[in-house]
């Protein structure tokens, strides 16, 4: 399973999708749920789709300001702790030994 993609590489299927244009959900997408009918969507579809109207394609139900949460994405840990201000940096010490 490649977790940043959100698609199962062994069986080529998407794990993660968007519940109205179905489209693959990673790391990388900005998604937002819609309060009323509990479903994921991305921000692309969002501003596309379901802003104009302001009603969820899902349930059918006019939607508020307050009936959109955007979602925080995940990161791979490494990478965030340059928000931090710690600058991290490889050093080599020497060889490991690994014993299974």
């Amino acid at each position: 399973m490649d977790v940043s993609s959100g698609i199962n590489a062994e069986y080529g299927e998407v794990r993660y999708m968007c519940a109205v244009t179905k489209d693959a959900l990673c790391n990388a997408t900005v998604c937002i749920v819609l309060r009323p009918s509990g479903k994921v969507v991305t921000l692309d579809c969002y501003e596309k789709v379901i802003k104009n109207d302001m009603a969820d394609p899902i349930s059918g139900e006019k939607l508020k300001e307050k009936d959109i949460i955007i979602l925080k994405r995940g990161s791979t840990g490494y990478a965030g702790a340059k928000n931090t201000g710690e600058d991290l940096i490889a050093k080599k010490k020497g060889a490991v030994l690994m014993a299974n």
